[in-house]
């Protein structure tokens, strides 16, 4: 009986460990069941999340449509009211434009021609002041020289009458000349 009950103990050892084997793996198997249950759980409400995203999605893109075709309809108005009309603006601004250059152009020439013809004037009026003021220098010594003639005249008729009541004889130039001498000094 010794080698039965040592067979005996071995089997219950080997049925032992085998069932304690079988236990972890059930113990195993239990947490990755909760885990995938789990995981699972998660799953369907990412799916429930997932189908609620699409259900939004195609809403919007139900909406995007409907405005996509109200936003071509609206194009389509304002090509067909406005495009003939910006053509003859945009011809009507060239015009005009065209208009302003030469405007510019012309006014910057003749504002290149005032400007010689300012300097020209300026120049004849700088000649023209140089002429008057040699004009009143010469008319200075006109007027000085009237003066000298007035009373040359009046030496002359005082020397006549020095000399003697002959105011209508000439009289020598030499007593002229001492008598303007005598006046200067």
């Amino acid at each position: 009986m010794t080698v039965f009950s040592g067979l005996v103990r071995r089997v219950a050892a080997e049925a032992e460990h085998r069932v304690r084997g079988g236990a972890s793996l059930l113990v195993r198997l239990g947490q990755d069941t909760r885990e995938r249950v789990a995981e699972l759980a998660r799953l369907q409400a990412y799916g429930e999340r997932i189908q609620a995203l699409e259900e939004t999605v195609q809403g919007q893109g139900a909406e995007l449509r409907g405005l996509r075709i109200e936003l071509d309809s609206l194009v389509t108005q304002l090509n067909d009211r406005v495009l003939p009309r910006i053509d003859e603006r945009i011809d009507d601004a060239e015009r005009d434009l065209t208009v302003v250059a030469t405007t510019l152009v012309r006014t910057g020439k003749d504002t290149a021609g005032n400007s010689s013809r300012l300097e020209h004037i300026d120049q004849r009026l700088a000649d023209l002041r140089g002429r008057l003021t040699r004009m009143e220098q010469r008319s200075g010594l006109w007027r000085e020289l009237q003066g000298n003639m007035a009373r040359l005249g009046d030496d002359v008729d005082a020397l006549r009458t020095r000399i003697g009541g002959r105011a209508n004889e000439p009289v020598p130039s030499e007593t002229v000349a001492d008598s303007v001498a005598e006046r200067v000094l």
